[in-house]
């Protein structure tokens, strides 16, 4: 027998963006402001010429969300992995230093998780614009997958 109650976060979760998916298709709910939300994306990152072959920018957006959505896990976990062995190391080299000093491990590794937030902030210009063309990108893909 089902019991609703035994559900966990995860299929209420999915449940959930399956009704909103369906209402949004059905003509229940309108999209139109995060439609504005996804044409300004578009307009602000430069990715907005990026589907004009006439024929196939259905296609090609269908395959680039696609791509995305089995991609981007991948990705975000390389991402964290790499993260974290940065931390690994800057706290296997540092930890010597912290002990000499008298510092405790835990105010030591929050100096350099804030240092490594300080130098990500410091360098944006080098990662914003490439990260919003991505957002873009994928604003522009779903815009033209759209009907």
């Amino acid at each position: 027998m089902l019991s609703l109650s035994s559900w966990g976060w995860g299929r209420w979760s999915l449940l959930l963006l399956g009704v909103l998916i369906l209402a949004t298709y059905l003509g229940v709910l309108w999209l139109g402001g995060v439609q504005g939300a996804l044409e300004w994306l578009q307009a602000q990152s430069g990715a907005g010429d990026t589907f004009q072959r006439p024929g196939a920018v259905r296609g090609e957006g269908f395959f680039v969300l696609l791509a995305f959505m089995l991609l981007a896990p991948f990705a975000a976990l390389v991402a964290l992995l790499l993260g974290l062995f940065v931390l690994v190391v800057l706290a296997g080299t540092l930890a010597p230093v912290g002990r000499l000093l008298g510092v405790p491990n835990w105010i030591l590794m929050t100096l350099v998780v804030g240092g490594l937030g300080g130098l990500a902030y410091l360098e944006g210009e080098v990662w914003i614009p490439w990260g919003l063309w991505m957002v873009g990108l994928v604003a522009s893909a779903f815009l033209s997958v759209l009907p």
